[in-house]
């Protein structure tokens, strides 16, 4: 149970006391959080650390995009996975892939790349049912993917032999930018795409 002491700003969580400056420096410690994290972080993450409602969390949450994006900073923030997160300002891209050169994003094979799309647009889905769509077998593949965090084991299929179902994990949001599923571009710009080139 967190308790807030408000004369002091102090914030006591099972037994452990954190100091806070005071109310103004709020906005300061959630973007501190946020710098921080690998992960995207959720609202009711911070609510509990700093011991304010989520409601407010949220607040300044939006606060800090507007200005991000107002300011031209070189970083945004995105909802992405249910949480957020600090990313590279999209307009830096071209500037930021000098710098890093081939560091820029996690490397994939062309196997593992067509997998994901698989897996992605047709999930839940067993390994060999993305093999009978690549024409290729893909168990080595797909237990890579795993092993990246990038595709999770999501129950047994009901047939004969009970084949293990994979989705796509929560890291392959993040690594997309994408808050959910749903944000993936249709099939349909896909094959637009592809008769407009054959023309």
């Amino acid at each position: 149970m967190i308790e807030k002491d408000e004369k002091d700003n102090r914030i006591f969580d099972a037994g452990t006391e954190l100091n806070l400056f005071g109310p103004g420096w709020i906005k300061t410690y959630i973007e501190g959080i946020l710098f921080i994290s690998e992960d995207p972080v959720r609202p009711g993450v911070i609510s509990e650390t700093l011991g304010i409602e989520e409601k407010k969390v949220k607040k300044i949450i939006d606060t800090l995009e507007k200005e991000y994006i107002e300011q031209n900073r070189g970083f945004v923030l995105k909802r992405v996975s249910g949480g957020y997160r600090l990313y590279s300002n999209p307009t830096l891209n071209e500037v930021l892939q000098r710098f890093v050169r081939t560091n820029i994003r996690t490397h994939l094979s062309q196997a593992a790349l067509e997998t994901l799309a698989i897996t992605a647009y047709k999930q839940p889905i067993t390994r060999t049912q993305i093999a009978e769509i690549r024409g290729v077998r893909t168990d080595s593949v797909v237990l890579t993917l795993v092993d990246k965090g990038l595709l999770k084991e999501s129950g047994k299929l009901k047939e004969p032999g009970s084949p293990i179902l994979y989705r796509t994990a929560e890291r392959f949001l993040e690594l997309l930018g994408l808050n959910s599923l749903k944000d993936l571009p249709p099939l349909k710009e896909f094959k637009e795409d592809e008769e407009s080139t054959e023309d």
